[in-house]
């Protein structure tokens, strides 16, 4: 008895596991949306914009939500990246809100998604995707 249950848990396991893995890798977030040459020109505009809020680790402090890991995963996950991305432009900088460009406001998102363990792509993320309610955040791969 105890071995056919072991037998039945091992089958579904392998079953499910494929079907699981293969829909976690078609998600775009795991495809890379953004190149790294964009993240890396968000690593510039953050040090200059945001870090003195958000910290040069993107870990926040007592006032500003932390953009990385758990705590951003927290705040973020399975709500659409246009959510996120209609915040920064809208409402970040705090002390200027809405003053940077939109290729500027995308860039930080490449960055963020970069330091959150999201792949890079081949091309720049676009205002179309980054503003795509059905791209939700998910754990990174």
């Amino acid at each position: 008895m105890r071995d056919n249950f072991f037998l039945l848990s091992i089958t579904l396991i392998s079953l499910s596991l494929p079907r699981i893995l293969f829909a976690q890798s078609e998600h775009p977030l795991h495809q890379g949306i953004y190149s790294a040459e964009q993240a890396s020109r968000g690593e510039a505009s953050f040090m200059a914009s945001c870090a003195s809020c958000h910290a040069n680790d993107l870990r926040g402090n007592s006032n500003s939500p932390g953009l990385v890991g758990v705590g951003f995963l927290f705040l973020w996950e399975d709500r659409p990246l246009a959510e996120l991305f209609n915040k920064m432009r809208s409402e970040m900088p705090t002390d200027r809100p809405g003053s940077l460009s939109t290729a500027v406001y995308l860039d930080l998102l490449a960055f963020i998604l970069q330091r959150n363990g999201y792949p890079a792509g081949d091309s720049d993320l676009s205002g179309a995707v980054a503003e795509e309610p059905t791209v939700l955040i998910v754990a990174p791969p």
